[in-house]
């Protein structure tokens, strides 16, 4: 089916008070084939003129792939016609409605082209009905509108806005067995200090495949999530025989954290309400699996009026792989999200046996 791209009006500010006599051109494009049409006369009657030039193309040209229309001044005023036509400016833009009088050289498969059916007696046609092209005299760009979409200067490509791409940070937490907090006594050494174990998600690519357009799609993506876990008691981490082994210092630490850091990629299916991003509510869940890539001790503490700090590298028997369940909601740029592991913590049999819980915010980019 062939297209029939008709573009709105665009005024650049070249005309004076008291200016007469102004140009216009439609620059109407067949296939490898250019036709400008130059239209000259006085200001007051340039719109009745240059509508009815358009709806000549519009109408009865078949061919017509693409017509462009470029004003090279600005319309001071407009004057009534005649036509069973309303024109509409919106800023730059001018958007001529046409009536059904003006419609009865269309036939049903024209109608059909643009994107509609037969048209009953009093009604009105947008003869703009995909893409309106806009050139910008002041910088020669070119600016792209959709009239596909249903929001405002939004532009759509079936990719839909994938939620995964951002920065985000989360509180941490320990859950048993039962899938409930671990409490400090189930805890022993692992137990944690609330206020102070976070995480930092660091998603730096994604990728969304579309399944119903904007609407519905699964994201993938890459990025790094660290874990903080910000211990209460004054233990010593290491490993002995595959086993992690807390010993007591005695020491008062002012910080004493195991942190690890994962690579990971999700699996989401996602939900968006809008093909905006930025007035979407989105809605997705999924899993998310991860491989470590780091993990250390550090500890701060104060001796003799001194700063003293400690840094140890080890694997510290995190587990390798990661796998957790996600699901985010959110509104644009924004996202709640919460995780819940699949997979222990720690390494079968090493530590207390405890599945990493998180919940936070997300801000996309």
């Amino acid at each position: 089916m062939k297209f029939k791209l008709l573009s709105a009006f665009v005024f650049s500010s070249l005309a004076l008070f008291g200016q007469q006599n102004e140009t216009k051109k439609i620059v109407r494009i067949e296939g490898n084939d250019t036709t400008i049409i130059l239209i000259n006369g006085r200001i007051d009657q340039m719109d009745s003129i240059l509508t009815e030039e358009m709806k000549k193309v519009y109408i009865n040209d078949s061919m017509v792939t693409r017509v462009d229309v470029f004003m090279d001044t600005t319309i001071l005023k407009s004057e009534a016609n005649g036509s069973d036509t309303t024109q509409i400016k919106i800023g730059n833009m001018k958007i001529v409605i046409l009536g059904s009088k003006d419609l009865t050289d269309l036939d049903l498969g024209k109608l059909e082209d643009i994107g509609g059916g037969e048209i009953p007696k009093g009604q009105r046609k947008i003869i703009i009905d995909e893409r309106v092209i806009i050139e910008n005299d002041e910088d020669s760009s070119w600016q792209h509108w959709s009239t596909e979409d249903d929001s405002n200067n939004c532009t759509t490509s079936g990719d839909g806005n994938a939620i995964w791409a951002g920065i985000g940070i989360n509180a941490n937490g320990f859950m048993n067995a039962n899938k409930q907090l671990a409490s400090a006594a189930e805890l022993g050494f692992l137990a944690l200090d609330p206020a102070k174990s976070i995480g930092i998600q660091l998603n730096f690519a994604e990728k969304r495949f579309p399944i119903i357009n904007d609407y519905l799609g699964v994201v993938t993506g890459l990025g790094f999530n660290w874990n903080r876990y910000s211990i209460k008691g004054d233990y010593d981490f290491n490993v002995v025989n595959d086993t992690l082994i807390a010993n007591v210092t005695g020491v008062n630490y002012t910080k004493n954290v195991l942190s690890s850091a994962y690579l990971q990629a999700p699996l989401l299916l996602q939900i968006s309400t809008s093909k905006n991003s930025n007035q979407a509510w989105n809605i997705s869940a999924g899993i998310v699996g991860g491989i470590r890539v780091g993990a250390r001790q550090m500890q701060k503490w104060e001796a003799d009026g001194k700063k003293n700090e400690d840094k140890t590298k080890d694997d510290f028997q995190f587990n390798p792989f990661q796998a957790s369940l996600m699901a985010t909601v959110g509104y644009g740029d924004w996202s709640l999200y919460m995780t819940y592991g699949l997979s222990d913590v720690f390494n079968e049999g090493s530590a207390p046996k405890v599945r990493g819980v998180n919940a936070g915010i997300l801000l996309s980019f």
